[in-house]
């Protein structure tokens, strides 16, 4: 069995490897054990994380699971990279965080950079008509509503035209009593994990590395 670290933005996150990515991974022979950061992102405290297990577990591969949404200005290669397309920026952060991280000299290689295009929620953006049906059972949902987002993308994980229209931030505003930990979880069992792989690119990328990983 491979084992994976991965360090992930907080509880939702950690919740989402532990009920939907393990289930799925662990059958192919990779055991994924997340870790929460907490409370903030800042690019020094999830270096020190991941610098952290790829030290106490050097035969163990590390990844991440950190949403590219509000990302400060201290994580590498943002600054030059900010105003760049969706998929071509997040390549290019996750380059940087890479070399970054290996910079370090650690005779451990196994890391494997993955940022969240633009956040959590745009996995469930995936199956708009799942969203409605869901969140209609206990709140007013106009019909058509997340379709009509969804549509005006080229994918979920475009959605995010600036930091008050990030997928959340869109359901908030039209189910304000949304919660992230609690019905995001519901939400992401629903819309399920082939949808999201089909709908959300660079999300299926990271876990088709984590399904062909092999011992070393």
């Amino acid at each position: 069995m491979i084992r994976v670290n991965i360090v992930c933005e907080g509880p939702t996150e950690e919740n989402f490897v532990k009920q939907i990515l393990a289930p799925h991974l662990i059958p192919l022979g990779v055991n994924p054990t997340p870790h929460s950061l907490g409370t903030g992102t800042q690019y020094a405290k999830l270096k020190k994380k991941v610098l952290e297990w790829m030290k106490e577990e050097p035969t163990t591969w590390v990844t991440t699971m950190v949403d590219l949404y509000r990302m400060p200005d201290d994580f590498p290669g943002m600054k030059e990279n900010r105003h760049k397309p969706a998929l071509e920026k997040i390549e290019a952060l996750e380059t940087a965080f890479k070399a970054d991280i290996l910079r370090e000299g650690l005779p451990n290689w196994r890391f494997i950079p993955y940022y969240q295009l633009h956040e959590f929620e745009a996995l469930l953006f995936a199956d708009p008509a799942k969203m409605e049906e869901w969140l209609a059972l206990d709140f007013d949902v106009e019909p058509g509503t997340f379709a009509a987002i969804r549509e005006g993308f080229e994918s979920p994980e475009h959605i995010n035209h600036n930091p008050d229209q990030a997928p959340g931030k869109r359901i908030t505003k039209l189910v304000p009593s949304y919660r992230k930990p609690s019905h995001g979880m519901v939400l992401a069992k629903e819309v399920g994990l082939e949808r999201m792989r089909q709908e959300c690119q660079h999300f299926n990328s990271w876990l088709n590395k984590l399904e062909n990983l092999v011992p070393r």
